[in-house]
Parts: structure tokens; C-alpha cells; sequence
């Protein structure tokens, strides 16, 4: 026999009380007893879907709840409930089917604007989110978290500027919330502004200190702004917070590395691999790849070893779409990377894009990064397509790819900063080719890897996955600009070495030979300058140490310089040093272009060869090393003929202004040759 409708009322009224008290357990209770009288009657359902999604039983929630608004589809709130539970189970398309049909039921509900935006944008559809946040804000303008998840929105979306103006106005509406200052600050770094989103984090951090997530930012914007030591405690703190905490290791891990202490670098990776989860893997396993390069205690097994794991976890991941291989008007050329800033890649490129032939070729760039500068607006106006893609999953991507009909995709400097080599490991587009990249990507689906006869020389016993194109010379950049002029007068006095590399190129190695060097010169000296990093005091002493000898003989240059002071640097110096295994590239040719001599040893390794590459071409042979002694008695011969060099600046940096390295149309020609020949190679093999 039915029990009365009295019996279930009463039951009813006793659950919603509880659940507006908070006891889950009982109002779970007295939904068991409901069910077990009317199974379908719809306020049971809808009673049993809330209590399953507020225990955590997301599965059953949506299994009721979908029930719930069949039999009472005129019911928004219905709909909502089915959504969440839907978005918590991360079923996000679902979730956003339901709340648009709860819209026309109550279309003036900001918060479902608002939760449609969230399932929008982790459906990947971040205009579509932004639509519906600015809706959210249009019916109900003091919304402090469509505020702030509309300027995450735009920040993925590279309008970066308009985020932070949106995400102030959401921490002056709500300046009690970690969340508001947090994507603040997040913005803030993407612009450059890295005090101010220093300070964002901190104060993200003050009102939510147990957060891991926020200690984990603060480090991450301490790291850009070359603060490693801080970076570094930041990155601690959050590990204390949460010791499986895999993305925390692993950038842990990148503030070592950029102090110069790989090997404890590459022991964070390890550590973040044990606490690895699916979606940091590719971005766990391509940092151990970017710290290898710099290691001088791995041999070509172990690089081959490496390199081979990575593809056999992130290639084979995708197929050749038959269809593509079809003869077409304009070759349609991709360019993917995070680093289409002010940074040396988009410093290399930008000659490229600007010079390509586009009555044969369209450009299309995809932009994994999200700090926007004033030479991001040059590539994007340079370019066919721009795409900003730092948002997407790396199948999304390569989906995306493949919609635009990309020909052939060219991975920028793939294992570094926040490129994704992985991308290509799904075979985006018919043709794949490492441009930029110091190593072999390890994929067999990564079809070729361009450089030049010095960089990749015949015979060579180096790895690679990739067949392997020759430029007749593979460095490229614009003449800078904003070069100084020399010396009125030549230097005089003692002769003054100098590296403005990266200290994560400095190794034990390196430092025991200049240790040497200066040994051998009593009255030479050292300058060392990268961005801000030698700020640290550990840093210092570490160099100090290993160099050994007097500390006043080596000056540390702190603070950021623009390229024009930067530059003028090298009027006080006389001689840079070459870094090894991994040579400088632009650093190298900064050197090279203010007349300044590179003494370099390349390893036997396509990342050592970089300054050697330059060096050859310009006639500049003597310079290079054939081994650690080699490298010391050269730095050492030129240091005791410094007054012939010094007469010699003028000479080099005309000769550095008219060299090929320098010829950007003729360059982008022969790399357009490339790009035909493995276009027509792939039709062939494709017919």
C-alpha cells in the first residue's frame, strides 16, 4: 500500500531543513526513507540529487538529477543542479547544454550567465565564456566573480590589458578573496608588471595561506622575474602545503636549473614524476629534457635514453589525414611557440615572418604564451592567422591545427619555456619539422630538424629522430637596432672577460676553466651579467667558489637592462667566454656585432655548436676550441694580444653587419626551398 502524500511531505520538510543546516547525513537518511515510499515522485528526485551532489556522490547527483528534470522541465533551478553536478563530474559541454536550458526559464539570472561561462571556458570556447560572463555582469553589474573569471577569460585569451582593468574592478568589489588577487596577479605577470603581481600573490597568500595553489604563483612570478633564491622558497613553502604537489616540483626544479644546479634540478623532475598526474605529465618530461641540455655529465647514451622515453610516452599520439595531402595554392606554414615576445626565438623569427614569400606561402602563428608585448603586436600584424592557444589541451590544439589546414607546423625551440612538443607528438599537420630546438625532439612523428653544416655536421654520431635539413647558415637576426657605438678611443688597461649567458649554462666545468684563465692572468678580470640573477647571494657564492682565486676580480652586474644598455656592456670588456655544453646563441652574437671576440669550445653535441656556427662564417676560426686546455690557452692568447683585438672591434662588427647572418630575405629564401622540398616529398609519398 502507497503511503499517504502526507507521510512524504513531512519527510520532505524535515530533509530540506536539514540540508539548510548543514547535517548531509541526516537529510541523507530521510531521502532513503522518501525513496524507498515514492521512488519517482519529483521532489524526491530533486532531493536525492542535491544531497548526492552536496556529499560527493557527483555520478548519482547527475543520475537523479537528470530524472528530476524530465518529469519537471519547467523547473531552471532543475536545470542548474543538473549542471553543476554535470560540471563537477566534468562533463562540461553537458553542463553547458543545461544551463542554457535553464536561461529562457529564468532569463534574468545572472548566476547562470555565470555558470554557463565556467563550462564554457573548460569546454575551450573562451568567447563563447566571455559572452556569458559580460551577460552575468549586464543583469547584475556588482558580480565580483564573473568579474574575476571574466578576466581569467580574456587573460587566456591574450587580451591581457582588459583582464587587468576587469580584475581590478573585481578585488575593489571583493578585496577579502585570494582567488580575485590571485588571478590579478597572474594577469599582471603576463604583462610584465612582475612588483606588481609579486605583491598580488602576496596578498593572495595573507588571506589564504594554506593554499598551495597561491604560494605556488608567488614562486612561479618570483622565477619570471628572476628571483630564483625566493622563487625557490616559494616553491618549498607550497611543497609543505601539499608534498604531492607535481607542478611544484617541477618548477622547483626550473628555478634550480636557472641558478646553475642541474643536478638538483633534474632531482625536483624526479620528484615530480613520482607525484605525476595526467595533465602535467608532457610539461614534467619535457623540463627533464630542457634541463639535459645544459648537464655536462651526461653522455650520448643517456641523451639518446631520454630522449627516446619521452616519445615513446608522448608520440604515436595522433594520424595522417589522408585527405591533406593534396596539391593547394599558397603552402600553408604553422609556427608554434610560446615565445612570440621580446625574447631571442621571436628575435630570430622576426625577419623570417616579415620577409616570407606570401604569394606562396600563408603564415599562420600559434601563440602558447600569454605575456603580450609590443613585438607580439608586430608578429600578429605580420601574420595570415594569429591563434592564441595557451589555453587549449594539447589535443585541442592539434585539432584546431588540422582545422585550419596547416601544411606544415614548425615548433619553435620546442623544449623550452612553455612550448609543447607533445603538440606535435598528436601529428598536427602532414609535415612536422624543429626549428630553434638544440637536440632532437626524440618523436618519430617530428619529421625534420633544420640547422646547418655546423650544427649538424656529416658524419656525426648525435641522436636524432628527425631527418635532418642544412642551411648554408643557420643564425638569423635583424642588426640590432639600437647598437651602440664603439670606443672613441680603444680600451686600455687590463684585459676584462665577460659572459652575459644565462647562469643556468654555467656549470662546475665551466668555472674550474675560467678559475684557469684568470689564474694564468694575474691582472685580468671577470664580468658576469644575466637580467637580475645575480642578485642572489647564493649564486655569487657559488661562483666565487668554484672559480676560487680573488672575488674582486669578478664583478656581478645586477638590476635589468634594455637591449641599448645591455649592449653598451660590452665597450668595458674585452673578451666574452663561451658556455658548454650548451654554446650562446644570441648572447653570442650580441658579443659578436659590438666587436667583441667569443672564445668558445663546441662539445659534440648540436647545443655546443651554436657560437662556433657564427664564428666560421665570419673567419673567425681561432677562437674555437678543440678541448679544455685548447679553451683555456685561447682565452688565454687572445688576453695577452688584447691590444690587436681591441683594434679589431670595428672590423668584426662589420664584418658580424654584412655577413649572412645578418641577410634575412636571402636566409627566408633557402628556408622556403626546405619547405617546398618536404612538401613535395610529402604529396609524393602521399599519391
Amino acid at each position: 500500500m502507497t503511503p499517504p502524500a502526507g507521510d512524504i511531505d513531512d519527510i520532505l520538510r524535515r530533509a530540506e531543513g536539514r540540508l539548510r543546516a548543514g547535517d548531509t547525513a541526516a537529510a541523507a537518511a530521510l531521502y532513503r526513507q522518501a525513496a524507498k515510499r515514492r521512488p519517482d515522485d519529483p521532489r524526491v528526485l530533486r532531493l536525492g540529487g542535491m544531497t548526492a551532489y552536496i556529499t560527493g556522490k557527483t555520478a548519482e547527483a547527475v543520475r537523479l538529477l537528470s530524472r528530476y528534470v524530465q518529469v519537471a522541465p519547467s523547473d531552471a533551478g532543475g536545470w542548474v543542479n543538473l549542471g553543476n553536478a554535470r560540471q563537477a563530474l566534468g562533463q562540461s559541454a553537458e553542463a553547458a547544454a543545461a544551463f542554457r536550458a535553464a536561461l529562457p526559464l529564468a532569463p534574468g539570472a545572472a548566476a547562470i550567465h555565470y555558470n554557463l561561462g565556467n563550462a564554457l571556458r573548460d569546454c575551450g570556447d573562451g568567447e563563447s565564456a566571455i559572452a556569458a560572463y559580460r551577460q552575468a555582469l549586464a543583469l547584475q553589474p556588482a558580480y565580483p566573480k564573473a568579474l574575476s573569471n571574466l578576466g581569467v577569460a580574456l587573460n587566456d585569451a591574450g587580451r591581457v590589458v582588459e583582464a587587468v582593468a576587469v580584475l581590478e574592478r573585481a578585488v575593489a568589489l571583493d578585496p577579502g578573496s585570494a582567488d580575485h588577487h590571485g588571478n590579478l596577479a597572474t594577469a599582471l605577470q603576463g604583462l610584465g608588471r612582475f612588483d606588481e603581481a609579486i605583491a598580488a600573490h602576496r596578498r593572495a597568500i595573507a588571506l589564504a595561506p594554506e593554499r598551495a595553489i597561491a604560494h605556488f604563483n608567488l614562486g612561479n612570478a618570483l622565477r619570471e622575474a628572476g628571483r630564483g633564491e625566493e622563487a625557490a622558497g616559494a616553491f618549498r613553502a607550497a611543497l609543505r602545503l601539499q608534498p604531492d604537489f607535481a607542478e611544484a616540483h617541477a618548477n622547483l626544479g626550473r628555478a634550480l636549473q636557472a641558478m646553475g644546479r642541474p643536478a638538483e634540478a633534474m632531482a625536483c623532475y624526479q620528484a615530480a614524476l613520482a607525484a605525476e598526474k595526467p595533465e602535467s605529465s608532457a610539461y614534467i618530461h619535457r623540463n627533464i629534457m630542457g634541463c639535459a641540455v645544459y648537464r655536462d655529465d651526461l653522455d650520448a647514451a643517456d641523451l639518446r635514453r631520454l630522449h627516446q622515453d619521452f616519445a615513446a610516452r608522448f608520440g604515436a599520439s595522433g594520424e595522417r589525414e589522408e585527405e591533406r595531402g593534396r596539391e593547394r595554392g599558397r603552402i600553408r606554414i604553422g609556427y608554434l611557440s610560446s615565445d612570440l615576445r621580446d625574447h631571442p626565438v621571436a628575435g630570430n623569427m622576426m625577419p623570417v615572418i616579415r620577409d616570407h614569400d606570401r604569394a606562396a606561402f600563408a603564415i599562420h602563428l600559434y601563440s602558447l604564451g600569454v605575456r603580450r608585448d609590443a613585438v607580439t603586436d608586430r608578429l600578429r600584424a605580420l601574420a595570415d592567422g594569429w591563434h592564441d592557444v595557451a589555453g587549449l589541451s594539447d589535443e585541442a590544439i592539434a585539432r584546431q591545427i588540422r582545422a585550419d589546414g596547416i601544411d606544415i607546423l614548425v615548433c619553435l625551440a620546442g623544449r623550452f619555456d612553455d612550448n609543447r612538443l607533445s603538440v606535435c607528438g598528436r601529428r598536427a599537420a602532414p609535415v612536422q619539422i624543429s626549428l630553434h630546438d638544440v637536440a632532437t625532439s626524440g618523436l618519430a612523428e617530428m619529421d625534420y630538424i633544420i640547422g646547418d653544416r655546423w650544427l649538424l655536421p656529416r658524419p656525426d654520431g648525435e641522436y636524432f629522430s628527425e631527418r635532418r635539413l642544412r642551411l648554408p647558415q643557420f643564425y638569423l637576426a635583424d642588426p640590432p637596432a639600437d647598437l651602440p657605438p664603439p670606443p672613441a678611443v680603444p680600451r686600455r688597461g687590463p684585459p676584462v672577460f665577460c659572459c652575459f649567458n644565462n647562469p643556468a649554462k654555467i656549470n662546475a666545468t665551466a668555472l674550474g676553466l675560467w678559475g684557469r684563465i684568470l689564474a694564468a692572468l694575474p691582472d685580468a678580470r671577470l664580468v658576469l651579467k644575466y637580467l637580475d640573477a645575480y642578485a642572489s647571494a647564493e649564486l655569487r657564492r657559488r661562483v666565487l667558489a668554484a672559480i676560487g682565486g680573488d672575488g674582486d676580480r669578478v664583478e656581478f652586474i645586477t638590476g635589468r637592462d634594455d637591449t641599448a644598455r645591455l649592449l653598451a656592456r660590452y665597450n668595458d670588456a674585452d673578451i666574452a667566454l663561451d658556455t658548454f655544453p650548451f654554446s650562446g646563441s644570441t648572447t653570442s652574437f650580441q658579443a659578436l656585432a659590438m666587436g667583441v671576440p667569443v672564445v668558445t669550445w663546441p662539445w659534440e653535441r648540436m647545443v655546443g655548436r651554436w657560437t662556433a656556427a657564427m664564428l666560421h662564417p665570419l673567419g673567425l676560426d681561432e677562437l674555437i676550441a678543440a678541448s679544455a686546455d685548447g679553451y683555456v690557452a685561447k682565452a688565454v692568447a687572445v688576453a695577452r694580444d688584447v691590444e690587436s683585438w681591441r683594434r679589431r672591434r670595428g672590423e668584426i662588427r662589420e664584418a658580424v653587419a654584412t655577413s649572412r647572418l645578418c641577410r634575412s630575405p636571402r636566409w627566408t629564401r633557402h628556408l622556403e626551398r626546405l619547405y617546398r622540398a618536404v612538401w613535395r616529398r610529402h604529396l609524393a609519398s602521399a599519391r
